[in-house]
């Protein structure tokens, strides 16, 4: 593959900008200008909870100049993006429009699962010892304008991640007021957040020993300005560096840093948001150094891109994570460990056996295999009915890597796929047509492999898979009585053979 040019746009809550990579023959992007250009979209959006027209032209110019820009390159691939500040305003589809007709560009509201996903995609990429760092405790703050996602990784997996509302920018606008009301600035600062922090920490898995503590924001540059670092460069802060540099912020006001620092007037009064929440996570983990990445999201989407359809090889591939992050879940919810690999083995062998037939594609493949993971997180909540209790919990769940819809289809195929009939259901009735479709046959191998170990005891050994023209053959060996099994294979089969156009076939041979 010869080289080329790709651009990522990614509309912030302050600033747009554009970055523009060159892409190698081996996949491996290469940034090699970027521009930013100031739209204090989030300003007002946050509070009026919508983008005024205002807004929208300055926007329409900034996207115009970035047209050029890519013209005068010959970009061949363009990914417009926007975030908080978009999904935040009530009247997002109308300005999306508007910004299409005015500019030719189509803009794609990231949500904050998929915004994080790509930001640690980012982080990774800066890091090739990445997998090496996360055998031990380690904690990544995404600090964006509107919020914060803190994310745990322990012994080579994502454990946990949880969004909360402490965006710099919001942080910044909510307690304006306050600013002239109290001699106590910072520290009713420091109360607001620490409050919604320790809410955090509640639910926070126990037991991690931290090492690493990895904080990223679109304002940290300036904070490792201050301390004496390139704001362009990745760097490791050690905790007396940055304690100085807090204490800095905490004598500082905002308009003293853009005069005598030369910081912009729009940036000065989220740095300390920014370095109280670093503050109170790094006495949290008790580390001694944080690690401040450069890294953006513009970065995560063109890796993401090169590692999916360029060839390019990742350390650690990035779905993995969505993996470990339902399987920690499961854990936290007492599934059952033995049944949940058996059906998860079980149904992804399915699929591969039968995907030249299903039309279905490995991003269908990742979603079984969260479902399958998750398919019994009710059972915690109520025994009963926990087929629609584990939908409350993976609707409200926050997996990073799958957006609203993924999650949606995940969340209604183990709704699903114990009832007689799950075409019978509101849930499904209000899904798009080309979700239907992914549902319902990721709903019948879920059926089927969840039914060969009905009786929860793992009594198939030896199990293998056949496609034959008329029908689907799976085959195993047992010291047990298979009759439960195969009872509830029948029962269970017919879905598959609804929606997959062949007869499923469970044969069992007794193991002498």
């Amino acid at each position: 593959m010869s080289k080329k040019l790709a651009a990522v746009i990614d509309i912030g809550a302050i600033t747009a900008r554009i970055k523009i990579f060159e892409i190698n023959a081996k996949g491996k992007p290469k940034e090699i200008e970027a521009v930013r250009k100031y739209t204090g979209l989030g300003l007002r959006s946050y509070r009026s909870g919508v983008i005024m027209p205002e807004q929208v032209d300055e926007l329409c110019k900034c996207l115009k100049m970035f047209d050029l820009k890519c013209r005068e390159y010959g970009v061949s691939k363009v990914f417009c993006v926007a975030t908080s500040a978009f999904r935040d305003a009530s009247n997002a589809e109308v300005v999306i429009e508007k910004v299409r007709t005015r500019t030719g560009f189509k803009i794609r509201v990231l949500e904050n699962s998929m915004e994080r996903y790509y930001q640690g995609i980012a982080v990774q990429a800066i890091y090739p010892e990445f997998s090496k760092m996360i055998a031990n405790g380690t904690m990544m703050l995404d600090i964006g304008s509107g919020s914060l996602q803190a994310s745990v990784y322990d012994k080579s997996e994502f454990v946990f991640s949880q969004n909360l509302v402490l965006g710099s920018l919001r942080i910044s606008g909510m307690l304006a007021d306050l600013e002239n009301r109290t001699t106590h600035y910072e520290e009713v600062m420091e109360e607001f957040i620490g409050q919604d922090l320790d809410d955090y920490h509640a639910v926070e898995p126990k037991g991690i020993t931290y090492k690493n503590l990895i904080a990223f924001s679109g304002e940290i540059g300036f904070i490792k300005r201050l301390a004496g670092y390139d704001p362009m460069d990745s760097c490791i802060m050690t905790k007396e560096q940055f304690m100085e540099t807090y204490d800095y912020l905490l004598k500082t006001r905002p308009t003293d840093l853009t005069l005598h620092d030369n910081i912009p007037s729009t940036i000065s009064p989220l740095l300390l948001p920014t370095a109280l929440i670093i503050k109170n996570m790094m006495e949290y983990t008790n580390v001694d150094r944080i690690y401040m990445p450069h890294a953006s999201l513009s970065d995560g989407i063109i890796y993401y891109y090169c590692y999916k359809h360029l060839g390019l090889k990742a350390a650690v591939d990035p779905d993995s994570y969505i993996v470990s992050a339902a399987k920690h879940l499961a854990k936290r919810y007492r599934c059952d460990k033995k049944h949940i690999e058996f059906v998860e083995n079980a149904a992804l062998s399915i699929f591969d056996s039968i995907k030249k037939v299903s039309g279905l594609s490995d991003r269908d493949r990742l979603l079984l295999h969260v479902a399958v993971i998750l398919h019994e997180v009710g059972k915690f909540v109520h025994s009963k009915g926990h087929s629609d209790a584990a939908y409350s919990v993976i609707s409200y769940t926050n997996l990073m890597g799958l957006d609203k819809d993924e999650l949606n289809m995940c969340a209604l195929v183990v709704r699903l796929y114990p009832r007689d009939d799950p075409y019978d259901s509101y849930y499904y009735s209000i899904l798009p047509s080309d979700q239907k479709v992914i549902v319902s046959k990721l709903c019948s191998i879920l059926r089927i492999a969840d039914s060969m170990d009905a009786s929860h005891k793992e009594k198939a050994k030896k199990i293998s898979y056949a496609l034959k023209p008329d029908k689907f053959v799976i085959s195993c060996q047992s010291s047990q009585d298979m009759t439960f099994e195969a009872w509830a294979f029948e029962h269970r089969c017919g879905l598959f053979e609804d929606v997959m156009g062949i007869k499923p076939v469970l044969n069992s041979r007794r193991e002498i």
